[in-house]
């Protein structure tokens, strides 16, 4: 093979994919030239078709400009002919045969002689299909090296019945009349191949303030048969940022993707973006194409919290809320932070508004003083991988609740009322401030008034009795409170017993004479509203403490009359103290007259 043809070859372009704006050319048969250096100009061969089976992994940036599928070799290598040639004759020698490396709608083939090449053609049959056929290619011209010595290449093969698999066989003739031929050479994949035009990928990296991927370009088909390009509508797009996404092209062919890549992993450093897709080819068959791609380093800014109060005080039963702002670091300068999640506790939740403000709630009312750690989140979802996770303390000061129990109370017919229950705080624990007031009001409403005092035990607890003149009505207990506990009331307790009393009571006379008759008289009285009104018919006991004795002896009973009063008389024996007593029935309360001491002589 001459010098000439080697160095031709050589210089084929390689590249992968048709150059951004360039549209494969159409028949270059008129261009040809028979410089032994001389390459297609670009008015002569179309730029736009992509190899038939790229690489599984995709290289960063995609070439512009096609691989042919069969590129030729560097030396041609000779192909022994279907016939031999006469004797002492030279026939001509094939070297490479393919697809023209910048557009598969031609086929080039490597020949030479010891005369020039008169004529190249070509059979291409169909490999796939029920009934392949096969057509005659002709015409081939000259593109390079010499015509004893050079590369011929074939009209655009607008004949071939359908894209696909064909076997390639050829032959040549040179001027001495010298024929050979080559059966099955090689095989050529004439498809539909993308190209692509105004391709980008942007930002050139990722951080706090591009947080987006954007991907443009356009997308067209080139035909090698036809040799026509049209826009590629309706393809599905894969575009991989960390995550899978798709999208359609647009009618043109275009398309303007914009995403939001989540980062793997807080540490991510980088994010590969890469859009491709699969296009179906005639046959059935698919092929895997790259349209762009790109690694876009990952900047992660310092971030911080500032609360407007570190530290709040709420009673009991209110919700701890914590407000302030949620800011990053960006060219030196402290920048609100928009979206960014923040927990509170394990509860509380927000988000930063457009200024970076956020107002956080624990929806649970806390029961006792508590320390929250305000945050951003740490949920792998919810996180902003761009910032740096960032946390500030927030106090809550909680003025506990008093809590009274008046568990277990009742008045008796002495009108002794009883109260046993306990107090403590909502925290669990016993104010330091155990004092508590008992308090009683007419309708339980309004109109209370304290009747006293007491201190509960260490414990909280209490069960004392004490003496109440008025023993209808409502009552309840009170607790002032202090700094870290607020002013807390019982639950109310009612009774409705009626006081009673025995007034004017006398025994007489006095001094007496021993076996002389003594009197006792009296008045027994019920409380009517706020006024004492007579206690008729009712029975009254008197009773008498002999002189030096400790127990009491009933002498006997009377009966009150219409207005309450009663007599009574006993025959005098002894010294002693005489005392009138009313023993309550129902819901009235026993009364007991002042004592009396009378003389016997």
């Amino acid at each position: 093979m001459s010098a000439a043809l080697g160095a031709a070859l050589l210089a084929a372009p390689t590249s992968a994919f048709a150059a951004d704006g360039d549209t494969p050319g159409q028949d270059p048969a008129a261009a040809a030239t028979t410089s032994p250096t001389a390459e297609p100009t670009s008015a002569d061969t179309p730029t736009g078709t992509p190899t038939d089976t790229p690489s599984d992994t995709p290289s960063d940036t995609p070439s512009d400009t096609p691989t042919p599928t069969d590129p030729p070799s560097g030396e041609p290598t000779p192909t022994p002919s279907d016939s031999a040639p006469v004797d002492g004759a030279v026939a001509p020698v094939f070297g490479a045969i393919g697809s023209d490396p910048s557009d598969t709608g031609f086929l080039t083939v490597a020949v030479s002689s010891d005369s020039a090449i008169t004529e190249v053609s070509a059979d291409l049959t169909e490999l796939n299909g029920a009934n392949p056929s096969t057509v005659a290619v002709t015409g081939f011209t000259l593109v390079s090296g010499t015509p004893q010595d050079g590369v011929w290449r074939s009209p655009r093969m607008s004949q071939l019945p359908s894209h696909g698999r064909y076997d390639v066989s050829v032959g040549a003739q040179d001027s001495d009349g010298d024929s050979t031929s080559s059966a099955h050479a090689t095989t050529v994949d004439v498809e539909p191949k993308p190209v692509f035009a105004d391709r980008g990928i942007s930002p050139d990296v990722l951080d706090v303030e591009h947080t987006h991927v954007k991907l443009s370009g356009r997308i067209s088909l080139f035909d090698p048969i036809t040799g026509d390009t049209s826009p590629l509508a309706g393809q599905q797009l894969n575009v991989t940022a960390e995550y899978g996404y798709r999208t359609l092209t647009a009618a043109d062919g275009s398309y303007a993707i914009d995403i939001a890549p989540r980062l793997n992993g807080t540490d991510a450093t980088s994010v590969p973006v890469s859009l491709s897709f699969w296009i179906t080819n005639p046959d059935g068959t698919s092929t895997y194409v790259v349209v762009d791609s790109k690694t876009l380093p990952v900047v992660v800014s310092p971030s911080r919290i500032r609360l407007d109060h570190s530290s709040a005080q709420i009673k009991f039963g209110a919700k701890a809320s914590s407000s302030g702002v949620v800011e990053y670091l960006y060219d030196g300068t402290w920048r609100p932070a928009k979206g960014v999640a923040l927990d509170m506790g394990y509860y509380a939740t927000a988000t930063s508004g457009a200024d970076g403000r956020f107002t956080l709630t624990d929806p649970y009312m806390p029961y006792d003083d508590v320390t929250f750690t305000v945050e951003t989140s740490r949920d792998s979802y919810l996180a902003d991988r761009y910032l740096t996770p960032s946390q500030a303390q927030f106090k809550v000061d909680v003025i506990n609740r008093t809590n009274i129990c008046f568990c277990s109370s009742w008045i008796d017919e002495y009108s002794n009322l009883h109260i046993q229950g306990s107090m403590n705080g909502s925290n669990g624990k016993v104010p330091p401030n155990r004092k508590l007031y008992l308090q009683q009001s007419a309708d339980g409403r309004t109109g209370w008034k304290t009747l006293g005092w007491f201190n509960t035990k260490a414990d909280g607890t209490f069960n004392l009795d004490g003496y109440v003149a008025v023993p209808k009505g409502y009552w309840r207990l009170y607790s002032a409170g202090s700094a870290d506990y607020q002013a807390g009331y019982s639950n109310s307790v009612h009774f409705n017993r009626t006081a009673t009393r025995i007034t004017g009571f006398n025994a007489g006379p006095e001094p007496v004479r021993k076996g002389h008759t003594v009197t006792a008289t009296g008045t027994l009285q019920r409380l009517s509203g706020t006024k004492w009104a007579a206690f008729a018919k009712q029975r009254v006991y008197i009773v008498f403490q002999a002189k030096g004795k400790k127990s009491w002896t009933t002498l006997g009973t009377v009966k009150t009359d219409s207005h309450g009063r009663f007599t009574a008389r006993f025959t005098a024996k002894q010294d002693g103290t005489w005392v009138a007593v009313y023993l309550a029935s129902g819901s009235y309360v026993d009364a007991e007259s002042y004592h009396d001491y009378v003389d016997v002589r």
